[in-house]
Order: C-alpha cells, then structure tokens, then sequence
C-alpha cells in the first residue's frame, strides 16, 4: 500500500511538471531552461520527501557545498534511478548534468523533458563510439558557469549495491576537453528502489545516503588523473564497507 502511494504521488507531480515545462516550451525554450535550472533541485527535494512521507525512507546528504568548487565533474556509484533525484537535491547552488542512457530522453514525465532541455550528455549503450565521445565532447563545450557534469563510472546500476569497477574512459574524455576538479560522492540504499517489488519490502525508515568522500584537484595529466579515479573507487568503497558494517 505504501508503496503504491508513493507510486500515485510521484506520478501525479511529474505529470504537472512536465506539463507546466511544456507551455513554457512553447512560450520561450530559453525561458523554460532558466525556470527549470532554478527549480530542478527543488523539485528533487520535493520527490525525496514524498519517499519520506510515504515510505519512511529517510535522507541522509552529508555534502557541504558552499566548500566545493565552482564548477567540477562529479563522480559517484550508482545503484537505482533514485540516485539522480538525490544528487540534484543535494546540488542546490551547482547545475547538475548527468551523463546518462539515451532511453531516458522519452516516456519518463517531466524527467525525459528536464534532461533534454538542460541538455544532458544522453548515449545509447549500443551506440558507436565515436558518437558516444561527440556526446561527450559536446556536453564538455556547452558547459556554463556553476554546470557540474555528473559521471556513474561503474556504467550501469548496481541492484545488490556492490560497488563495480570504474570504467575511466568518460571521466578522461571529459577531463581532456575541460579540465576540472573532481569530486566523489558514495551514495548508499539506493540498490532498494530498484524494482517496485523492492520497495514493497523496503523496511520503514529505511536510509539512503549521499556523502562527499573526496576532492582532487585539476589533474595535471592523464596518469594523475587515472590515479585520481582510482582512489575515487577506493573511497567509495570504504564508505560502503564503514556503513554496513556499522548497520
């Protein structure tokens, strides 16, 4: 029951907002985009705290992000769609863009019309590669003050919440067009959003985690910069194993 519930909610505040997004679409497209750079983390806040009050979970966001640079790629594990609304809740003061699968730029209400106006860098899975790299590059040069490419190294979710090897090739892409800091966040309870069947056994108050674990510096070069997305892993993997353990 509460699962439905939060089902119908979050369903029915998509709707309005992808409609609410689409006449102001029509009136101006560059409008629509200032309007939804300066609530789309707002609206993420407020799907967290339909979760909370339908299903107990509660929210637990460890980032101080006054602290944090102006602009920066974000690295993070991933583990169901629950971590893009947390990430762009937990990012009031940065504009997030999210290096994602290109079947999420149709059918998902108000998210399909976000991630396309925004522009996000969308890349079919079974896509070339050279495609996949023009995605990358072109989400690198549109980037404008305060907008943080966000990157899931491990190239898909986790559904047990085991952290996957990180595959670099994005993060270096990134990084050789627009060199920035990085910044790496583990975020943890996820893996129990990822069927509706999970959910219905998601135990009351049950907690989901977004915490900062590390910031790099600008790499000088590409072995620096390997060498910061393997401590990144690392990082993450740590916080995992000191939370579970603690549970």
């Amino acid at each position: 029951m509460r699962a439905f519930l939060l089902f119908l909610l979050v369903l029915a505040r998509l709707l309005w907002w992808d409609l609410h997004d689409k006449v102001l679409i029509c009136i101006s497209w560059r409008r629509a985009r200032d309007y939804i750079d300066r609530h789309v983390s707002g609206r993420a806040r407020a799907l967290c705290a339909l979760a909370s009050f339908s299903v107990g979970v509660r929210f637990r966001i460890d980032i101080r992000e006054e602290t944090l640079p102006a602009q920066m790629i974000i690295v993070a594990n991933h583990q169901s769609v629950i971590d893009i609304a947390a990430i762009m809740a937990a990012f009031r003061f940065h504009s997030i863009r999210f290096v994602a699968k290109a079947e999420l730029q149709r059918w998902f209400p108000a998210v399909s019309r976000v991630l396309r106006v925004q522009r996000h860098a969308l890349i079919r899975r079974d896509g070339e590669y050279s495609r996949a790299m023009h995605t990358l590059d072109r989400l690198a040069d549109s980037l404008r003050h305060g907008e943080c490419p966000v990157i899931f190294p491990e190239g898909t979710r986790s559904r047990d919440g085991k952290l996957l090897p990180f595959q670099s090739g994005a993060i270096r892409r990134l990084h050789a067009r627009r060199p920035l800091p990085i910044v790496v966040l583990a975020l943890d309870g996820g893996h129990r959003f990822a069927t509706m069947k999970d959910v219905l056994r998601l135990p009351h108050r049950h907690e989901y985690r977004v915490t900062l674990v590390g910031v790099f510096p600008e790499a000088s070069g590409k072995r620096e910069l390997i060498e910061q997305i393997q401590s990144a892993h690392r990082k993450i993997e740590e916080s995992l194993h000191s939370w579970r353990c603690d549970r």
